[in-house]
Formats: C-alpha cells, sequence, structure tokens
C-alpha cells in the first residue's frame, strides 16, 4: 500500500505541476481583480498539489496503519472507476466534435447507470434537467459559451 501512495502522490503532484505549466501564459486576474481563465486551472493545480503533499506525509507518518492492507486493482468497484474515466474521455472527446450539450446527454446516464441506476426515466430526466440548469447558468447568468459542435459550425 505505502508503494501505492507514494506513486499516486507523485502522480498527483506531478499533474498539478502540469496544470501550472500549461496554464502560465493565461490570465489569473484582471486589472478590476476578477478571476481570468487560469483562476480554476490554477485552483484544481494548487488542490491536487496540497493532496499529494499530505499523502506524502500521511504515508510517512503512520506507514504503520497501512502495512498489511491489500490493493484490489482488479475489484468491480475500481473497474467501475476504470469505465467512468473511460466514458468521460469519450465525452470529451464528443464534445470537441458536437458540442456540450450532446456530450453530456451521453456523458450523464452513460455514467449513471455504471454507478447502478437502471431506471431509463430518472436517468433522462436527471440529465435533462442538468443539461438545462447548467446550459442556463453558463450562458445566461455568467455569460459563457459553452462549447459548440465543431461539425455544426
Amino acid at each position: 500500500m505505502r508503494r501505492y501512495n507514494v506513486f499516486v502522490s507523485a502522480f498527483s503532484i506531478a499533474i498539478g505541476l502540469a496544470i501550472f505549466h500549461f496554464s502560465r501564459n493565461l490570465t489569473s486576474f484582471s486589472e478590476d481583480g476578477i478571476p481570468g481563465e487560469a483562476f480554476w486551472p490554477r485552483a484544481i493545480g494548487s488542490l491536487l498539489i496540497v493532496l499529494g503533499l499530505l499523502l506524502v506525509v500521511q504515508t510517512a507518518a503512520f506507514s504503520s496503519v497501512d502495512q498489511d492492507r491489500e490493493v484490489a486493482l482488479g475489484s468491480p468497484a475500481v473497474r467501475s472507476g476504470y469505465l467512468g474515466g473511460l466514458i468521460a474521455f469519450i465525452a470529451a472527446v464528443v464534445m470537441q466534435w458536437f458540442g456540450f450539450i450532446i456530450a453530456a446527454a451521453l456523458l450523464m446516464p452513460s455514467v449513471m447507470y455504471v454507478m447502478g441506476e437502471r431506471r431509463p426515466l430518472v436517468a433522462g430526466l436527471v440529465t435533462a434537467a442538468t443539461i438545462a440548469v447548467i446550459w442556463f447558468f453558463f450562458t445566461r447568468v455568467f455569460n459563457v459559451n459553452l462549447p459548440a459542435a465543431v461539425l455544426f459550425e
């Protein structure tokens, strides 16, 4: 378990640092003090770095606690996580070509199915309501355009 903790913490810190590297040319704040496009990526990068460092501290300070624990990377719960990550990756690719609404309409019910929701009406209503709320807040309240479909431009 200790070896996995060190790997995960190093990976988390590396991803956090990569986020800072790739957002280096984005503006953090405008002249008015309004957060710019680098604000949220850097907040997430900072969180990944801090959590990675906390995991290193926990692994070093409490190494005897996790000493006898096994890591089951092939368990059904972990395989569901892998499948959810794959679905999210596919949705990101679909979003590039077909836009946010279609990608979200495919992503949400798929993840709900992986998590055990088997009622199509519930999955459909939750998906439609979530997409509607996201669309409303981003386009009307925040004045931010959602990713548009490249194929439909």
